[in-house]
């Protein structure tokens, strides 16, 4: 089969439930130094306030590199216009510039939200755990908030998009007991895990303390390649497929991404226009097998 170019939305999910009124720790997102910090304890902050900035080096090259990213994909956008007006491109490499101009931008205004420290919930301060000038790490603690009122969703989720989440992300937290899901909106970083997962503190109405569930949201379109899941072959903890080109059939490690149906998402290792051995895939990349081994006596 023929590998195919579409745009997807990556959706993350993982197990959530709901909080009563506790504590939250408000932690940097990024690597940096904390250049301002406008609370005090026994202060009230507002629900999104930002009481404090990041800045130093390491924000002002990370900020430089998803501005240069978001330019470069912006212009390549309008040059792939004007070569489409021109009759020299294709509709569907408008789209996907479209989707990286996107995605860059979408990097960029996540990254600018990371810099500034916002309380997820309001309530008061209750302590501090670093001042003004402070070198922080992604994670670290900054301060602890008390909730005033209001019960609210601890999310635990992983991968590197987990962690860049930007305040203010609409998801929808889903009962395991067959209620109604129900909408919530991210709120911002309560902890992070030592196994990875990062702990995201959501807010909604009508929330029931001890209910569970899971939380699920929506990430920005990218392109992605699809191929029947039938075509991945696993060997050795690594994923291959089996690639037809003028060399003949032989295997091409890729790395694959959450299968979505009877089609599986393809991350680096294929192009578009690739064509994939799909039936007995696992039988013809180990056809060799045997040459490996030597026949008992």
């Amino acid at each position: 089969m023929t590998v195919k170019a579409t745009q997807q939305a990556p959706i993350l999910s993982g197990f959530a439930s709901v909080q009563p009124a506790t504590d939250i720790t408000i932690r940097a997102l990024q690597p940096g130094v904390l250049t301002s910090l406008s609370v005090l304890p026994g202060e009230s902050v507002r629900a999104g306030e930002t009481i404090g900035r990041l800045g130093g080096p390491q924000i002002v090259a990370a900020l430089a590199t998803a501005q240069g990213a978001s330019q470069a994909a912006n212009a390549a956008l309008v040059a792939e216009r004007g070569k489409f007006a021109d009759h020299l491109s294709t509709r569907a490499a408008v789209t996907q510039a479209e989707a990286a101009a996107t995605a860059a931008q979408a990097n960029l205004a996540a990254l600018r939200a990371a810099f500034r420290l916002q309380s997820p919930v309001a309530g008061h301060v209750q302590s501090l755990a670093v001042g003004t000038g402070a070198s922080l790490q992604a994670g670290q603690a900054v301060a602890v908030v008390q909730p005033a009122a209001g019960a609210w969703v601890r999310a635990v989720l992983y991968g590197s998009q987990a962690a860049a989440l930007p305040p203010g992300l609409a998801a929808r937290f889903i009962p395991a007991n067959g209620h109604p899901a129900m909408p919530v909106t991210l709120r911002g970083m309560a902890d992070h895990q030592a196994d990875g997962g990062e702990v995201l503190a959501f807010a909604g109405t009508g929330l029931q303390p001890g209910e569970a569930g899971i939380v699920r949201l929506s990430l920005a379109p990218r392109r992605v390649l699809l191929v029947p899941s039938a075509a991945l072959v696993l060997d050795d903890g690594r994923w291959w497929v089996m690639l037809r080109d003028a060399n003949g059939d032989h295997g091409v490690q890729v790395v694959p991404g959450a299968t979505e149906g009877t089609e599986t998402p393809i991350l680096s290792g294929l192009e578009a226009g690739d064509q994939v051995i799909v039936q007995d895939a696992a039988l013809l990349y180990h056809r060799g097998i045997a040459a490996q081994y030597q026949p008992p006596d």
